[in-house]
């Protein structure tokens, strides 16, 4: 146990140290329609942008490299069309490969600790933006990934959730998505009690051309 509180009392003090260098950045939610990846059961439709690339994972996420690293991000968009709350559970989402390979999730707290270990979060020095998509506020990277990361919820009637989900691959140089296909599980309709899903969500839609080179 106490070894324990010291490491995570290290991790704090970690990402204390990184704070003034890490800029949040603010990701935008398009209508549901603009994402070509996408499924729909019912009145619910769950949308997935995969980041396939270290520049792409920038624009999310103040880390350079983060796919060369390993960790491949998802956006995914939950629109709940719906006159009830719907409840998403995460823990059993999963990404099937092209290669046939099934991967479940890692959390964005482990991703963080591999960023703070490796030692790769940018240190752009701070500038004003007028890019309304990028926010300029300095703060923890540990906050930042948290924040974004996709948890288990209630989804609104009438509104769209969205929040980040990350997979790791010992790959990175190979883009994790090419041919892949996302499965979420059953949502719950909490006015029926009634099941609504699965989902499954082909990736290459999604995937830029350049990044299955």
């Amino acid at each position: 146990m106490r070894r324990f509180v010291i490491y995570f009392a290290w991790l704090l003090a970690a990402a204390w140290a990184l704070s003034s260098d890490y800029v949040f950045k603010t990701v935008q939610v398009l209508p549901i329609e603009s994402y070509p990846a996408r499924a729909t059961v019912g009145a619910v439709t769950i949308a997935a942008d995969p980041y396939a690339t270290d520049e792409r994972s920038y624009t999310a996420f103040d880390v350079k490299d983060l796919n060369s690293h390993g960790y491949f991000p998802v956006h995914i968009i939950i629109q709940n069309s719906s006159p009830n709350f719907v409840t998403i559970r995460t823990r059993n989402i999963l990404l099937e490969t092209g290669a046939g390979q099934k991967l479940y999730t890692t959390s964005a707290t482990i991703v963080v600790q591999d960023v703070i270990k490796a030692g790769f979060v940018s240190k752009l020095p701070k500038m004003k933006s007028h890019d309304p998509s990028t926010s300029t506020r300095t703060g923890s990277p540990l906050l930042d990934f948290t924040g974004k990361e996709l948890t288990n919820r209630q989804v609104e009637p009438g509104t769209v959730s969205d929040g980040f989900i990350f997979f790791y691959t010992p790959e990175p140089k190979k883009n994790l998505f090419a041919g892949s296909k996302l499965f979420i599980p059953e949502l719950v309709d909490e006015g029926t009690r009634k099941a609504v899903g699965p989902f499954s969500i082909a990736l290459d839609p999604a995937t830029p051309a350049a990044a299955n080179k």
